[in-house]
């Protein structure tokens, strides 16, 4: 029973027994400048595919991109795996093989077409498929805009998708910014976001036009207020950016964008950072550089240390009666070898470190645990801390009271771990049925094992036989309390997956409940298989 409640356990939620699902990521938006004066360089389209496990590879990967909406709007480049498979050179297929660890990206070039008109728009369509797993049509995006400049639009230079460092070592990253715009942009704002265990270099860290965080991470703001950028001007900080990785440091995301100085994310990035740190020494500058990868507001890469620990969510199913309210337990695991300290809980958000759980439309949170916050997100989504050190194996349970509001046919949701993007998620889902017709029970109904303490009441006889023994009534047990070893986290889980307030016992399946129905344990991969765009 163990044996098939774990295998079963290995797999998405949405996913059939025999293939595993992975995750499709495009950029949302990329920007071209015009080419009125000639042709312009290529921006960047990426697009990542990912294993929703985070490690299982991915077999005959294929992607086909369909361009036509892009006609007399913009041209596009291939890279190596691809060729086109139309005159006008707006679709192409790909066909970059296999991927190991867990995924992959592949990024082409898109330019603006001679006469695109400035503030043009249209899509382009990533179809990606495998020969060993099945598209997540619940999450990611297969569809990128691709908009002409219009006015003054900075974008700033991209980064690799990973850069790899260790405890102690300083990571340096090419920045810059360019207007792909059709007019100049005067004042600009560049932000930078530090991950947490990671502290901006000496070089970087005290110029008198940025401010900075009270703490080593979070976000740098630096004031470019008299800077003037033509159409297609490339500007580097006259100093590179260097991180700095502590004793401690856990793989991390930095991000950095570009904006013109007062404009939305200036406002919102000002009010997020409040007062800040000012800087003591000289400005930092901006000086010319060289043309290179631009086409976003903002960039990002993964920097991954290689320690030996990974944290990872695990989930499982949740099922019961439409309007009932019934128990979900969550985790936070370590898979490593060595211990996951909190070093103070706070990410380069500001935000806890920990779990997300990203609950389907159609269920309503009547009761969450302590370390549980909601986010201003739709659908609902809570971050759940880490509030202690978790030891090699150990985790951290959360259980919710969910009222299924909706009728729900295995909707899906998502548990992930805080800062990991698809590394350690676990994927489970929600259903709500009617209420059963009521039953008569004519056997003896047995007292219920560990797992089957959160299975409803069973129905009352409304007319035994005479020589039956009176049925035992099984009753809902309250929450269990967040548990430290593997085993007591399987049967809270499996009471996660049973737990079917006002459903029967003949009718939830004593063997469905046993097996901890939908238990998902997803392994934590260390290396970053894909953006997220």
């Amino acid at each position: 029973m163990a044996a098939l409640a774990t295998a079963a356990g290995a797999l998405p939620a949405h996913a059939d027994s025999s293939r595993a699902s992975f995750t499709v990521t495009a950029s949302a938006r990329t920007l071209v400048a015009p080419a009125a004066d000639g042709d312009g360089g290529f921006s960047d389209l990426l697009v990542s595919f990912a294993a929703d496990d985070g490690s299982s590879a991915l077999a005959g990967v294929k992607v086909a991109v369909d361009g036509r909406q892009l006609a007399r709007l913009a041209e596009l480049r291939l890279p190596a795996p691809c060729t086109f498979t139309d005159a006008e050179h707006l679709q192409a297929l790909c066909a970059p093989g296999d991927f190991a660890g867990g995924g992959g990206h592949l990024t082409l070039g898109v330019r603006a077409a001679r006469g695109a008109p400035a503030g043009a728009a249209g899509t382009i369509l990533f179809t990606v498929t495998a020969t060993n797993a099945t598209v997540n049509r619940a999450s990611g995006r297969d569809v990128t805009e691709v908009r002409v400049g219009e006015g003054p639009q900075l974008s700033v230079a991209q980064l690799p998708v990973l850069t790899r460092t260790k405890p102690g070592a300083t990571a340096t990253l090419a920045t810059g910014l360019t207007n792909q715009g059709d007019r100049e942009a005067h004042g600009v704002l560049l932000w930078f976001r530090i991950p947490e265990r990671y502290a901006p270099a000496a070089a970087f860290g005290d110029f008198g036009n940025c401010r900075y965080p009270d703490r080593a991470a979070g976000l740098v703001l630096c004031r470019f207020d008299d800077a003037v950028v033509r159409p297609g001007e490339v500007l580097r900080p006259s100093v590179l950016v260097a991180l700095v990785a502590g004793d401690d440091p856990r793989d991390g995301r930095f991000e950095y964008g570009a904006d013109l100085a007062g404009g939305p994310t200036d406002r919102g990035l000002t009010a997020a950072q409040g007062a800040g740190r000012p800087g003591t020494g000289a400005p930092l500058t901006l000086t010319a550089g060289p043309a290179g990868a631009f086409g976003s507001e903002a960039a990002f890469t993964y920097l991954e240390t290689g320690r030996p620990y990974a944290l990872s969510a695990v989930a499982g199913d949740v099922v019961g009666v439409q309007g009932a309210t019934v128990p979900a337990t969550f985790a936070l695991r370590n898979d490593g070898d060595a211990p996951a300290a909190v070093h103070g809980g706070r990410t380069a958000d500001g935000d806890p470190a920990g779990l997300l759980v990203s609950f389907p439309t159609g269920v309503r949170i009547a009761g969450a645990p302590a370390d549980c916050a909601e986010r201003p997100a739709e659908p609902t989504v809570y971050l759940c801390a880490q509030t202690r050190t978790l030891a090699s194996g150990e985790f951290q349970a959360y259980t919710f009271q969910v009222l299924l509001a909706d009728p729900l046919d295995r909707a899906p949701g998502r548990a992930s771990v805080e800062g990991q993007a698809l590394a350690g998620a676990a994927l489970f889902t929600v259903t709500s049925g009617a209420a059963p017709a009521p039953t008569t029970v004519r056997s003896h109904t047995a007292a219920p094992g560990p797992a089957l303490r959160a299975v409803a009441p069973a129905a009352e006889e409304t007319g035994p036989e005479p020589s039956a023994p009176p049925a035992i009534a099984v009753t809902a047990a309250a929450p269990v309390p967040s548990p430290t070893s593997q085993a007591s986290l399987g049967a809270g889980l499996a009471e996660t997956g049973g737990g079917t307030s006002g459903l029967s016992l003949a009718a939830t399946g004593g063997l469905a409940v046993g097996l901890g129905l939908g238990l998902i344990g997803m392994a934590a991969r260390r290396h970053w298989a894909g953006s997220r765009g």
